[in-house]
């Protein structure tokens, strides 16, 4: 590998949303939650705490236990990266259910995962027709690590089905564990769709590159109504509506990636624009108005919690340019977004910091 690739971090704070998984795996299989959480330092108080953080040393810890209190069976890593979905990771999923493309998608995934659940630290490069994603783990404790790749690498594949709505049809698997026996073998290649290699020198996953430039179908449904209902409550609680109101909001919220007009609106409802904006200014309100508080209230969230630089938002709201975009939000808040990140201590959402976190140019 290239020295001037930085490699993404793996020890950063992570959200409490990953040891409710770990845990509730944990009870499934017959452990019990207050010898889980043993020598960690997460309470039982924390993990209902919405905005919660922990250490990864923490969850480290919590692998520990739910290995050990398991009797380390051989495919726990694998059932517990199925049970991380696009909900997940809370309205970074409707971020990426809303990507114009699968290698949107994918990087907006590696941010994430690199930043929160991840424990690997994933490197993504192209050879000829191929892309090759490489899952390092050499860096953690060797008693957690088949767990850690096989959790964060179904992760991947989960998140990847939401998305697509079916499997990514990978060209190969590479796994550094030896040769697991027959049963085991025919689970994962059940999940990741191709046998694996085992005994490899690397653990990669192996694509073709013009998935990358796809355009994304419809996501799994389930998934797109769950992200969905997690935007409709976040702009109820900033302000209530009912009626017709309510409706056309609602339907604003319905599509990732696509906001409709007003003309769409009123043809779904089967009633003339004419009409539907009659409906509305009788109930004190107006099409531009609700369109106004969706993307205000998406816009800040996206911009803290999903992290997505001011083009990514923008396309996600149905703006026209970046520009555009950069006007309403200084309309809304009477600054520009930059300035209102700053005045909020949030991380840039620059296109070079992003780039340089991936790995694709060298920090200055």
């Amino acid at each position: 590998m290239s020295n001037s690739v930085k490699l993404p971090p793996w020890d950063s704070r992570r959200g409490i949303a990953t040891a409710r998984v770990l845990i509730q795996l944990g009870v499934d299989r017959g452990a019990r939650v207050d010898t889980l959480l043993r020598h960690t330092g997460i309470g039982i108080d924390q993990l209902n705490e919405p905005k919660a953080e922990i250490e990864a040393a923490q969850e480290i810890q919590l692998i520990r236990n739910l290995l050990s209190d398991t009797g380390h069976p051989p495919d726990l890593g694998l059932a517990a990266g199925q049970r991380y979905r696009l909900t997940t990771y809370g309205l970074w999923g409707y971020a990426v259910l809303s990507s114009s493309t699968l290698g949107h998608a994918i990087q907006l995934t590696r941010r994430m995962l690199n930043q929160t659940f991840s424990l690997t630290r994933n490197v993504l490069t192209q050879e000829g027709d191929q892309i090759i994603v490489t899952h390092m783990d050499e860096h953690l404790p060797p008693d957690v690590r088949q767990f850690v790749a096989d959790r964060d690498r179904a992760t991947i594949i989960t998140l990847q089905r939401e998305v697509l709505g079916h499997p990514l049809p990978y060209t190969a698997i590479h796994m550094k564990h030896p040769e697991p026996d027959a049963t085991m073998a025919q689970r994962y290649t059940d999940w990741f769709g191709v046998r694996p290699h085992f005994g490899s020198t690397h653990h990669r996953s192996i694509f073709p590159a013009t998935l990358m430039h796809a355009p994304l179908p419809q996501a799994e449904p389930v998934t797109v109504k769950m992200c969905e209902d997690m935007c409709r409550a976040l702009v109820e609680s900033r302000s209530a509506r009912t009626g017709v109101a309510a409706s056309v909001r609602d339907r604003l919220l319905r599509t990732p990636g696509h906001i409709p007009d007003m003309e769409e609106i009123a043809a779904e409802m089967k009633i003339t624009s004419r009409t539907l904006r009659r409906h509305l200014t009788a109930e004190g309100a107006t099409f531009r108005a609700l369109l106004e508080e969706v993307r205000s209230t998406l816009a800040i969230e996206l911009m803290a919690n999903a992290r997505l630089t001011h083009a990514e938002i923008a396309e996600r709201l149905g703006y026209a340019d970046v520009t555009t975009f950069i006007e309403a939000f200084r309309r809304w808040k009477g600054m520009p977004p930059s300035e209102y990140r700053r005045s909020q201590g949030w991380r840039s959402g620059s296109t070079r910091a992003l780039r340089q976190r991936l790995g694709e140019i060298k920090p200055s």
